[in-house]
């Protein structure tokens, strides 16, 4: 109990200092809004089972959303804040994680330099490297196979930096129980907890390395274990070339004790033309609880219709072959059969 106060009163002190050092001029700088929003409408086709969706794939083709989102940023100062919404949801008064899921991100926060700013609100937390990587940025149509294990978005506050002694960064974070989170059973806000820690370094844009750890309380019962996991990630680019990996390791998965899972994944890409992107991506997940492995091999070619704005307006075309225990897989997450996916995605 002692370590808990301890962080929330080192947060809470972080929080006071950011609001006092705010200079007098704020209140009369211009207020900037910047207005955003996105639509990934995607046709599925195979037998595989996406079990990170609501619905497992079908023998025939279906379609579908992934993410219909508009939102705004604001700035004013040093101050700031963002509001997301994605109607892709089918309950819009289902709550999770203290906010309706309709809302994915509503923050607010203050910078008082690159080492350190602070914001409270619902945002990701910051375990995941290619999870903290935006929806309309992805190098695969979906999120993969590590997506069930992070800790996912919660109400929280979260101190960072950036850009210290020429590329470092940090993101400490304390939260509600992060319910959202696939690998998370449960858990009450004012009797449980979570947080999460990551530090990072970029050498400009060419190399990122991160390494992150969290924890979700979840103690709904006399057997149910605090979910934990670590993550380690980097990426590598150059001259059009693109090179990824990233390692997650989940224990306690849905407060299971002992039902522990890894999942790794190495990605290459390559800028064939303005127009044109090639990937390849290799998943490995194993369950031990169930001492299970499934392997999901991403295919894909992405065209950028508009080079200039490559996100604005995209395809996205994966061929997904599923290896390992397809019929016995017992972790959570993943492709047990091979699966079509195509995307179209138009952003602003």
């Amino acid at each position: 109990m002692k370590k808990y106060l301890a962080f929330m009163g080192f947060m809470i002190m972080a929080v006071s200092v950011a609001l006092l050092s705010m200079p007098l001029k704020a209140a009369a700088a211009d207020l900037q809004v910047k207005w955003f929003g996105y639509s990934q409408i995607t046709v599925e086709g195979g037998k595989g089972t996406d079990t990170n969706a609501d619905n497992g794939l079908q023998t025939d083709p279906k379609i579908g959303a992934d993410r219909v989102r508009i939102g705004y940023k604001v700035k004013l100062g040093d101050a700031f804040g963002k509001l997301q919404v994605d109607f892709n949801r089918k309950d819009i008064s289902k709550i999770t994680a203290g906010m309706p899921d309709i809302i994915k991100d509503a923050e607010v926060g203050y910078k008082v330099n690159n080492a350190a700013s602070v914001k409270v609100g619902i945002f990701k937390t910051p375990v995941g490297m290619d999870f903290n990587t935006s929806g309309k940025k992805l190098d695969i149509t979906k999120r993969g196979m590590e997506k069930a294990l992070v800790l996912e978005r919660s109400l929280g506050i979260m101190a960072s930096g950036r850009n210290i002694a020429g590329g470092f960064g940090y993101d400490i974070g304390y939260f509600n129980p992060t319910t959202r989170s696939g690998a998370v059973s449960g858990g009450t806000a004012g009797d449980d907890k979570a947080y999460a820690v990551r530090g990072m370094y970029d050498m400009g844009s060419a190399l990122h390395v991160e390494a992150s750890y969290g924890k979700s309380e979840q103690a709904n019962g006399i057997d149910t274990e605090d979910y934990t996991v670590f993550d380690v990630a980097a990426s590598y680019k150059v001259e059009g070339a693109t090179v990824k990996a990233e390692y997650i390791s989940g224990k306690n998965v849905l407060g299971v004790d002992g039902r522990d899972q890894t999942v790794w994944y190495l990605h290459a890409g390559y800028q064939l033309n303005p127009m044109y992107e090639a990937v390849v991506r290799y998943y490995q997940g194993d369950d031990d609880l169930s001492d299970t492995s499934l392997g999901n091999t991403f295919i894909g070619l992405n065209i950028f219709l508009n080079p200039a704005k490559k996100y604005n307006s995209r395809i996205q075309l994966n061929y997904v072959l599923a290896s390992g225990d397809t019929d016995t897989w017992g972790g959570i997450g993943g492709y047990t059969d091979d699966a079509f996916l195509a995307q179209y995605q138009v952003a602003f």
